[in-house]
């Protein structure tokens, strides 16, 4: 009588177990793609942050070409301390914005799907009760 309650309770634990490793593959595949949609959004940034700064170089150079007089030569570093000062703010805000929308998305995909991740918890924990509760009536 008892083994078949036990039997019983063994299978429902399994079906959970494996409904919720549905679940957790869904919810994996769900941050997968935002997560690459992240990743996607922040090397565009970067290629754009790379090109301000290749022309903020050109820009330089074309400076230094200008200003070859050494009277001048005080304007110039006057001139890049103010560019390098400006183009280390935008680097900063791109970057910024960058982490601000990937935590925002990552925290927008869990809360779209409140109860995937509930079951993901809820699934591990019966998992390792499972696994670890196994182990010890093994004893």
């Amino acid at each position: 009588m008892f083994n078949i309650n036990k039997e019983n309770t063994k299978d429902k634990v399994e079906d959970l177990v494996n409904k919720s490793e549905t679940l957790i593959n869904d919810a994996s595949d769900t941050i997968k793609s935002k997560t690459k949609q992240i990743s996607l959004a922040v090397d565009e940034k970067s290629d754009q942050a790379r090109h301000e700064a290749n022309e903020l170089v050109a820009s330089l150079k074309d400076l230094i070409n200008a200003y070859s007089d050494k009277s001048k030569m005080s304007q110039l570093k006057e001139r890049i301390s103010e560019t390098a000062t400006g183009l280390k703010t935008v680097v900063c805000n791109e970057v910024s914005h960058a982490y601000s929308t990937s935590k925002q998305k990552t925290t927008n995909a869990i809360k779209e799907n409140p109860l995937s991740s509930l079951a993901l918890v809820a699934g591990a924990s019966l998992a390792l009760g499972y696994i670890f509760g196994t182990r010890k009536s093994d004893r």
